[in-house]
């Protein structure tokens, strides 16, 4: 009798979380099992397996120009987009100093806006910042040398990875600025108080003492911008004149839009899964890299 009320009491607290495993293993964990499947399969139909072809999808991407092309354009705009950790920092660091509670929260709502706002909208705002003949940017720096500036930031291939950090880099900013204001206001002033005792100085408290205590920060940044580095899609797809080409000249395709492009431009589905599971691998790497550097691992043992 004891035993069935236990059991039905545990029933109770697991009937809260049904829906959600539920829902987990529909949506997430069945269709990363069939993209692993498919990887194997020359599938071109969804529901239909087609023929099993071994490691065929992979020796193909890999050995395919285009390819290597977009893993290289990942790790170049994913390279980019950590700038906005250090930048981020100073401005979080520069709001932090703001003694005024009410003027911190609007330098705050102000860097956050930015994230609230669609990617499309922010694309349609960028097209006008970064436009060839007349953007705003090119104004900028036409007065600033004095003379005439035309960079097409998102419509020439040398320059459409840097007009693309930059957007990247406005669009995430607030983000990353309000979790280093987070972490910098949680960090005990006994230690900086005890420093500025001992007669260091703002720059050296900062530089030895505030700097190195945001590790933890800077760790969880940096994993987290290089994970939606490589899931860049949105912006990127929209530049490109709602294609997953990468225009222009395909200096904008990353993985995540080589993989659209085999699912749904010239289905393949064989060839698209094969390409997730290379990017899940790379983006697995790169994480792991990254916590063994930062000894992250040895803390867990210790």
């Amino acid at each position: 009798m004891k035993n069935k009320r236990k059991i039905r009491h545990q029933l109770t607290w697991y009937s809260f979380i049904i829906i959600s495993v539920i829902c987990l293993v529909t949506l997430t964990y069945i269709p990363m099992g069939t993209t692993i499947k498919y990887s194997f399969y020359d599938a071109r139909t969804l529901g239909f397996e087609g023929s099993f072809n071994g490691f065929q999808n992979y020796k193909v991407l890999v050995s395919n120009a285009g390819f290597v092309k977009a893993i290289i354009n990942t790790f170049a705009l994913t390279g980019l987009s950590l700038l906005v950790i250090p930048i981020g920092y100073i401005f979080a660091c520069l709001i932090n100093g703001v003694r005024n509670v009410k003027v911190q929260s609007l330098f705050r709502v102000g860097f956050y806006m930015p994230n609230i706002i669609t990617g499309v909208s922010v694309v349609l705002i960028f097209q006008v910042v970064l436009k060839q003949n007349g953007g705003l940017l090119n104004s900028a720096l036409s007065a600033l040398f004095h003379t005439d500036v035309t960079v097409g930031w998102l419509a020439d291939p040398n320059y459409a990875k840097f007009g693309a950090g930059i957007l990247g880099l406005w669009a995430n900013l607030g983000y990353c600025m309000l979790i280093c204001l987070a972490n910098l206001q949680g960090i005990s002033s006994d230690v900086s108080e005890a420093a500025e005792v001992d007669g260091a100085n703002g720059w050296k408290r900062w530089l030895y003492i505030t700097t190195p205590l945001m590790k933890n920060c800077f760790i969880f940044l940096f994993i987290t911008t290089i994970i939606n580095g490589f899931s860049r899609f949105t912006d990127l797809f929209i530049i490109g004149g709602n294609s997953a080409s990468g225009r222009p000249g395909g200096s904008l395709q990353t993985l995540l839009m080589y993989i659209y492009q085999y699912s749904f431009e010239y289905p393949n589905f064989g060839m698209a899964s094969a390409g997730a599971m290379i990017l899940f691998l790379l983006t697995f790497i790169v994480t792991m890299v990254n916590l063994k550097l930062t000894g992250f691992f040895d803390k867990e043992r210790d």
